[in-house]
């Protein structure tokens, strides 16, 4: 039964399940899950090390908008001061009262004991990241910058004139074990979707970073593939007129502005044209204790949750159909947090 139901199923389906089920090693797939999993117990100590360091927590009792006006930090990180309040609160280090009112937990630990704890903490995570090809960007993303970053909150036009730091919702295009598992799914599938959807060969469009094998597919087998830089209003960058088969997209909820940037690239699509978008779907609390996090909102001011709920409804909303996500929430790779998602772009007038 099952044989005849895989028959029946297209060409570019059946591939990507079959790279899907071609699973990383155990060791490295078990050292990425220990990785996450101390990464959340690292998070609240370095967000509640962080507030200590501001001197948020100097007063015995605050309100988040006044103690960050107080202490000179820029508006645009409410946002993210709240989002650290929330977490802490969550894990029992805050308490929070009537009128948005704050007080350190009694179990909080004071600042000397907080900073052992990070020590160790960061210590142990060194040790779980040989599910990466080199941890030294990452490691250095993650722990060394952590006065940058205080520097950043108090003088935001510092971090809006570096390059854009690496951070956790970009695991999947760091040379590692997440990339290699997802570029396979992608070049299995790319070439049989395009084959099935358009006779001649077709022309693509790329925006966010594409992990070097997919990349080299890209080129192989479009006419012609056109870079776009999502800093710049697409516009800008293409004809008025030109149409387009496909667009590979990455870090679609990184995006400044996501809903606006679907419908902008729905304008250079053909009707039934193609999306495969590669997108981090989980929450990670140490991202938003980073630089990079920082760094973000010093640029945008709030950012979208990295759910996959959300990115469907995005998605939708602008007039594209899901054909399928991989890897399956069954998969032995779905505690990753990472997906690689297959839409067409069908207008209600195609439908």
């Amino acid at each position: 039964m099952n044989s005849n139901v895989n028959q029946l199923q297209p060409a570019w389906l059946r591939a990507g399940t079959n790279a899907a089920g071609e699973l990383p090693d155990d060791r490295r797939r078990a050292a990425l899950a220990a990785f996450l999993a101390e990464s959340e117990s690292l998070a609240p100590l370095l967000m509640l090390h962080s507030l200590m360091r501001l001197e948020f927590c100097a007063e015995e009792r605050w309100q988040i908008a006044d103690r960050r006006q107080q202490l000179r930090l820029a508006p645009c990180f409410d946002d993210l001061l709240r989002r650290w309040h929330l977490h802490l609160l969550d894990e029992g280090l805050l308490d929070s009262h009537d009128d948005d009112v704050w007080t350190l937990a009694q179990c909080a630990p004071a600042e000397h004991q907080l900073e052992q704890r990070i020590d160790d903490a960061r210590h142990r995570l060194r040790q779980l990241m040989n599910w990466l090809d080199d941890a030294t960007p990452l490691a250095d993303a993650l722990f060394n910058r952590s006065q940058q970053m205080e520097e950043w909150l108090r003088a935001p036009s510092l971090a809006q004139d570096r390059p854009p730091d690496l951070n956790l919702h970009q695991l999947l295009h760091l040379p590692g074990m997440i990339g290699d598992y997802f570029a396979g799914i992608a070049v299995s599938v790319l070439p049989l979707l395009l084959d099935e959807a358009r006779g001649n060969v077709p022309s693509l469009l790329a925006l966010g970073q594409t992990p070097p094998r997919l990349q080299d597919c890209l080129t192989r087998v479009a006419a012609a593939v056109v870079p776009l830089d999502s800093d710049r209003p697409l516009a800008a960058q293409l004809p008025d007129d030109s149409l387009h088969d496909a667009v590979v997209l990455s870090d679609l909820l990184s995006q400044p502005d996501p809903a606006r940037l679907l419908t902008d690239l729905t304008a250079k699509l053909v009707p039934g044209g193609l999306l495969m978008l590669l997108q981090n779907t989980a929450e990670r609390p140490l991202h938003w204790v980073t630089p990079a996090a920082v760094q973000a909102h010093a640029r945008v001011g709030q950012l979208e949750a990295h759910c996959e709920h959300r990115c469907r409804q995005m998605l939708d909303e602008a007039g594209f159909s899901l054909l399928q996500s991989w890897p399956q929430a069954d998969s032995p790779m779905a505690f990753a947090g990472q997906r690689l998602i297959v839409a067409r772009y069908e207008p209600s007038s195609f439908r």
